[in-house]
């Protein structure tokens, strides 16, 4: 016995973890005495704790708040052979209001229990240690007194039924939509699973109403038998009755859960304000089943929706769904006065988007957005899962490659049953299948992505313009390039494009800019640039040989070595961020690049986030010259250049890359002008100093991703190129198969001049915005 605060006398034979226990509680400020008593023979060591609830000074003078809470609350612990890895029961007086909210269920009789944590008191103690637990249980007496349990802010605390036998799977978003203005009720169709004595049901809710048949209740069932002599289950299809209140019926009184038969469950109807819905639908069950025995226990599923002051916790309605199971064998009386069992089942909601999204802490009310998924492979597969688990799936995949035996080594979908390991059939087929187990059912598209693109047009190969993205998983610079032809560009949603490299060590994500700018392609440039300035990213981009390893005999036979671990760790963070993008939008300016490095021993990687802004698209000069796009990092430094020189001309060496596809140079470094340059009001001449050796140390360092393009130089008036550059530029282009470009910056914006051996002409544009060639 002890006040708080106080020395305690300890039985010797209670445990060490006990004696810990007991005095927190007697040291906890809230508590104001305790007494405890060991029983050796069972191992139980039991605590009567007074806990001071505070209440306000008008309710202390008499000793308790309206609702029957005490100035001061006796509270039993009772600590088991299990402590402290089982936690203490915690009991209060066995008259003590049943129908707060909060209270775990419980037998008839027995003494009520308060619910203090959401899922394990064990693990509360672990984390938080035993004063965490007495803390929870002085804050729920004190909000009890003061009817706070349930916050309004917060939302209403669903009636816990934790002890059931029966379960019941549903879709809850349409049972929340039913109510309406004036009470009502309906018939719906339900699978079940039986256990073989009839004990427990699984019932599945359909979303297809039914009809009571004149004949009967169409009730039928098969019996499966179990294994090694177990004794199996039995299946079949049945009925649920839903009844709802009218618009002005709120039920806003918590009550425990006390359903146990037809008399009990016609009452919580009657306290939901549904009970004639329900008694209508039950008088009629009762008289089909007239003259009916069922050979086993036939489960009939019960809906009551109650509308409750406030949405529910973690829900954006106010409808509470309490599911009952009355257990029926035939010729029964569903009247008040009926002998059936009812019994409370729990509320599980079927896979869906809502269920996916506020599992995985998304929203559930945000709208679908439809995306268009290219490549079903390793990474495509694996995003398309990452996203489809958070409510986020594609709503069209495009691949037309078949799986083969050596792909389900990283790819996120097993061989179907029966496949024998032979691990065929269509990338699209199987990843579709398994997305619509998780009720995301995409377009499939089982053809050539390029060929698509070239014959029949963005919009049926990226679906529609205004979608969400089109996120490229092919790997493929092919399929990058095809997807920035102009005419694709003008058709289809921005492109977020997800890849590795380096064996899997390097993670690789771009998002384009509003109207591809940055382009997919202008972003794989920088990221080039990216990675050969970054030593650690260098080596595995660039520097690793690829190893082969035999997959069969001749074409197609082998494949690159790749831990499945490897690959998802890196691709799990692009799809987070693809889920992030697909609720908040995509970047209203500019785009981004994500570039991952995963650690050596693989426990680790590091993500950067680099913000790219729009490129400047320099106007093509003669029809069908090449077009220039100059990223605004290259801008800044040709600008800077110029300032440093007022009144001469400078220039250095363009670095970037030339898409022959789109017939593009994009242009993301550049080299300074050599010492030996010389510099004047008239003209510029490029040094020679030292420029071969940066120019290859480039190349070496990007692994010949990046190469010298042309020159820049800068005229000090608006004006076109001149005979000189026209000469320089073909000088040049006689050298490289590649065209050849002279970017020139005036006060007035950039010209440019491009040039190309194979055909000797070089085009350029003019202040008047017209265009020239050259032979």
């Amino acid at each position: 016995m002890a006040e708080g605060g106080s020395e305690m006398a300890i039985d010797r034979a209670v445990p060490r973890a006990t004696v810990r226990a007991l005095r927190a509680i007697a040291d906890h400020p809230g508590v104001r005495r305790i007494e405890a008593e060991h029983d050796a023979t069972g191992g139980h060591s039991i605590a009567t704790v007074s806990i001071d609830t505070d209440l306000p000074s008008r309710w202390r003078a008499r000793g308790h708040a309206d609702n029957g809470i005490l100035a001061v609350e006796p509270v039993t612990f009772v600590f088991g052979p299990g402590f402290p890895l089982v936690a203490p029961e915690i009991r209060f007086r066995e008259d003590f209001d049943g129908s707060h909210p909060h209270l775990l269920p419980r037998e008839p009789g027995a003494a009520p229990e308060p619910c203090l944590v959401l899922g394990s008191a064990a693990e509360l103690i672990r984390a938080r240690g035993f004063p965490g637990l007495v803390d929870q249980l002085v804050d729920w007496l004190r909000k009890a007194a003061l009817v706070q349990l349930i916050d309004p802010t917060i939302g209403w605390e669903p009636t816990r039924r934790d002890h059931v036998r029966d379960h019941v799977v549903a879709d809850l978003e349409p049972l929340s939509a039913l109510p309406e203005r004036d009470p009502g009720s309906a018939v719906f169709e339900t699978r079940f699973v039986g256990t073989a004595d009839g004990s427990a049901f699984v019932v599945h809710l359909s979303d297809r109403r039914a009809a009571l048949s004149p004949a009967g209740l169409n009730l039928r069932y098969a019996r499966r038998p179990g294994r090694d002599g177990e004794p199996g289950c039995y299946f079949g299809n049945g009925h649920a009755l839903v009844a709802w209140p009218g618009r002005s019926m709120i039920a806003g009184r918590y009550a425990p859960e006390t359903v146990t038969d037809l008399a009990s469950l016609y009452d919580r109807a009657a306290l939901f304000g549904c009970a004639d819905g329900l008694a209508r639908l039950l008088k009629l069950v009762s008289n089909r089943l007239a003259g009916t025995k069922f050979a086993v226990t036939t489960p009939l599923l019960v809906i009551l929706l109650a509308r409750r002051p406030c949405n529910l916790i973690g829900t954006i309605s106010p409808i509470e769904i309490c599911p009952y199971v009355v257990s029926l064998h035939g010729c029964d009386d569903l009247s008040r006065r009926g002998k059936a069992t009812v019994a409370p089942a729990s509320l599980q909601e079927r896979i869906g988007i809502g269920l996916l999204r506020r599992a995985s802490g998304d929203h559930p009310g945000d709208a679908r957005l439809p995306w268009t998924l290219l490549g079903c492979g390793s990474v495509g597969s694996k995003i398309a899962l990452h996203m489809a688990r958070t409510g986020r799936g594609p709503s069209t995949i495009v691949d037309r490659a078949f799986m083969r035996p050596h792909n389900h080594a990283r790819h996120a979908l097993v061989p179907p049953p029966g496949d024998a390991g032979l691990g065929f059939g269509l990338k699209t087929e199987l990843l579709a299948e398994s997305l619509a187990e998780l009720r995301q059912e995409p377009s499939v598209g089982s053809f050539d992505i390029v060929g698509g693109l070239l014959t029949e047009g963005a919009e049926k190969v990226t679906g529609p313009k205004d979608a969400f993205a089109v996120v490229n998983a092919t790997a493929a610079a092919s399929v990058r390039e095809a997807l920035c032809l102009p005419e694709v560009i003008r058709e289809r949603a921005r492109v977020v494009e997800s890849c590795l490299f380096g064996a899997g060590r390097v993670g690789f994500m771009s998002v384009e800019g509003p109207g591809a700018n940055p382009s997919t392609n202008d972003l794989a440039t920088e990221a080039y640039r990216l990675f050969a300035v970054d030593e650690d990213m260098r080596g595995p981009v660039f520097g690793a040989e690829a190893e082969a390893i035999d997959i069969g005999q001749g074409c197609s036979s082998v494949t690159f070595p790749m831990p499945d671990a490897t690959l998802s760790a890196l691709t799990a963070p692009m799809a987070g961020e693809l889920a992030r993008l697909h609720a908040a939008g995509l970047p209203p300016e500019g785009g981004e690049l994500l570039l991952g490095l995963a650690a050596e021993d693989g426990l680790g990687q590091v993500w950067r986030r680099h913000p790219v802004a729009p490129w400047i698209a320099v106007e093509a000069g003669a029809p069908g010259a090449p077009g220039v796009r100059i990223s605004p990092r290259v801008d800044r430094i040709i600008r800077d250049a110029v300032a440093a020189r007022p009144g001469k001309e400078t220039g250095g060496v363009l670095i970037g890359r030339f898409s022959d596809v789109s017939e593009t140079f994009h242009v993301v470094d550049c080299l300074p002008a050599p010492p030996d340059s010389r510099f004047s009001a008239s003209e510029f001449v490029l040094g020679t100093d030292g420029l071969a050796g940066a120019i290859d140390r480039i190349v070496t360092e990007s692994g010949g991703s990046l190469h010298p393009l042309g020159t820049w130089h800068n005229h000090l008036v608006t004006s076109g190129p001149s005979v000189t550059d026209v000469r320089t530029a073909l000088q040049l282009a006689a050298a490289q198969i590649l065209p050849v470009l002279l970017l020139i910056h005036t006060p007035s914006g950039y010209r440019h001049l491009t040039a190309e051996a194979t055909i000797g002409t070089c085009a350029w544009t003019d202040p008047s915005g017209g265009s020239k060639e050259a032979s």
